[in-house]
């Protein structure tokens, strides 16, 4: 990039996108811009981040399949929202390391996808990467146990297995043994998405017959859809937005936020919150690097993790509220409800329905995918997620 020769010229934080510093995006790696209403001279943070990477001894290369800041001002948060937390966790381990470690950020899928991502980060190609734990579980097949159906239940269980020791035991073992390390995570609840094609008001698992829903990789989301009435329907995620539209098919399970951050609430007629699998988006680190760092240094990263967590689980709610507007307390004017979608939330007889219809011990096709992937780990994650142990952040790898 040329030297900037106006050291005046102010830049819009979406401006900031366009421009760059050695293959990382301005908007990614300074965030300095944020203070002073957005404004800040492109010069001064381009010299900021300059000297940062040149003073520091080593360089922690981050790649984001998602683009951060993409919707300045916007209530919740301003980056496409499962990268939500990196700008938190670049800060911070600069900060933590007093400038010994530099977090170069790739964010918009500059370094590739997810799926790639991870694979770099397993190869130490890239020291950090984002990919949510669906897409780690082809990696790492322990994870899968995750995604049967209610096994985890609502948001507060989450978060009480996420920081308890048995997680750490079972699947950050099990991540670490493929040189993976969960740097923070946002489980994110799917739910099901219908298109404004669908005249039908659904509110039971009868209600999806005969219609057509677009499913990911996850093999357990799948085995659930092959329980349930609806026809799972592997479309590619570019192709999504016109099969809604088109009556391609009828609609898509995922976490509500990810369609609205990708255009999708036009499409969308009903919300229903099933909300029996999660999208646990997720950043990794490579832990050879990381544990080739010294301790101090190893410990600076860890806490910059533990600050960008618990941001995440701070800022959660206000999220699901005011920013994508799926919550029964949302206002009008938020996300999903200002673009008309109905939200339907099911009463607790209906959800005992969906829960009895997709229940472990009704469908033996759940329990031999329970066996495959891991009996123990199955039974301690829904023992612990059903626990009363507190739900409030911790230093887990203190544990």
């Amino acid at each position: 990039m040329q030297k900037q020769v106006n050291s005046g010229l102010k830049l819009s934080r979406r401006e900031i996108l366009r421009a760059g510093l050695g293959g990382c995006t301005v908007a990614s790696i300074g965030f300095g811009f944020t203070l002073a209403g957005g404004q800040k001279a492109l010069a001064e943070v381009l010299a900021d981040e300059a000297a940062k990477k040149a003073a520091a001894k080593h360089i922690l290369t981050m790649g984001l399949d998602a683009t951060l800041n993409q919707f300045p001002g916007r209530v919740g948060t301003p980056h496409v929202v499962w990268v939500h937390g990196a700008p938190e966790f670049k800060a911070a381990v600069e900060r933590q390391s007093q400038g010994q470690i530099y977090v170069e950020v790739h964010d918009g899928g500059a370094l590739g996808g997810q799926a790639e991502l991870l694979k770099k980060v397993q190869q130490g190609a890239v020291q950090a990467g984002s990919c949510s734990m669906q897409n780690a579980a082809q990696l790492v097949p322990v994870l899968n146990v995750l995604d049967v159906p209610y096994a985890i239940g609502r948001d507060d269980n989450f978060w009480r297995l996420l920081f308890s020791k048995e997680f750490n035991d079972i699947f950050r073992k099990g991540t670490e043994d493929r040189r993976l390390v969960v740097a923070f995570a946002h489980p994110w609840r799917r739910k099901v998405m219908l298109s404004h094609n669908v005249t039908t008001q659904v509110r039971r698992p009868e209600d999806l017959a005969g219609m057509k829903i677009r499913v990911t990789a996850s093999k357990l989301e799948q085995m659930a859809f092959q329980i349930l009435p609806a026809s799972a329907t592997p479309i590619a995620w570019a192709e999504t937005f016109s099969a809604l539209k088109d009556g391609v098919m009828e609609g898509l399970h995922l976490a509500p936020g990810s369609g609205y951050d990708v255009g999708m609430a036009p499409v969308i007629g009903q919300i229903i919150d099933t909300d029996w699998m999660y999208n646990t988006d997720s950043i990794w680190l490579n832990k050879t690097w990381l544990d080739a760092l010294d301790p101090d240094l190893k410990e600076a990263v860890m806490e910059g993790a533990f600050e960008a967590q618990t941001h995440v689980f701070d800022t959660y709610k206000e999220i699901l509220r005011d920013t994508f507007g799926i919550m029964p307390d949302s206002p009008a004017d938020a996300g999903f409800r200002a673009a008309g979608t109905e939200m339907t939330f099911l009463t607790e007889s209906e959800r005992a329905i969906w829960e009895k219809t997709l229940s472990v011990a009704d469908n033996p096709s759940l329990q031999e995918a329970i066996d495959t992937y891991g009996r123990e780990a199955y039974d301690t994650a829904v023992k612990v997620a059903r626990s009363d142990a507190d739900t409030a952040p911790v230093r887990w790898w203190k544990l």
